[in-house]
């Protein structure tokens, strides 16, 4: 399955960038779909990846390339839900304009057989609507500099059952 999305930002391709690829390890800042997030090393990589943490469980990406000069990088999934098989997402960014940008995620994932057969009519959509509301968290942070009312309603959710440990 593909999903593939786009969306127009008012924010420099470069401030875009910041957030998306400087920043890969702080997704949960602004991603209502993560919260709780961070960078980790991977053994035989140049860039590692990262551990995501949301009400759908816990997802570990391995960064598979980055091009800074276009603005692009794909990672892949090595850690999924047991719902899916394998996951490998590409975000790139576009300048628009002075001001405006544009950015593009193209994602594909395998579902697992057991749930693909029996409940991809309800995971699909889903996985769409997870996608396009990620998209606006970005955008509306990017703009902003804040969270949207999706992300703080997840993160009381996601704290609530998953509260912080102070050392």
């Amino acid at each position: 399955m593909k999903i593939k999305e786009i969306i127009s930002i008012d924010a420099p391709a470069a401030k875009v960038w910041e957030v998306l690829w400087k920043d890969y390890g702080q997704v949960c800042d602004w991603a209502s779909t993560v919260n709780h997030s961070e960078k980790r090393e991977v053994p035989n990589t140049l860039e590692g990846g990262r551990s995501c943490h949301s009400t759908w469980g816990e997802i570990s990406e391995i960064i598979e390339k980055v091009d800074e000069h276009n603005m692009t990088y794909t990672y892949y999934a090595d850690g999924l839900p047991a719902m899916m098989k394998s996951a490998r997402n590409t975000w790139k960014v576009h300048k628009r304009g002075v001001n405006t940008s544009e950015v593009s995620i193209d994602l594909e994932i395998e579902l697992a057989t057991i749930p693909k057969a029996l409940m991809s009519w309800m995971i699909v959509p889903k996985l769409k609507k997870d996608i396009i509301q990620t998209m606006v968290d970005l955008r509306y942070y990017l703009e902003t500099g804040k969270q949207t009312a999706a992300k703080l309603k997840s993160d009381v959710k996601y704290f609530k059952k998953h509260p912080l440990k102070t050392v």
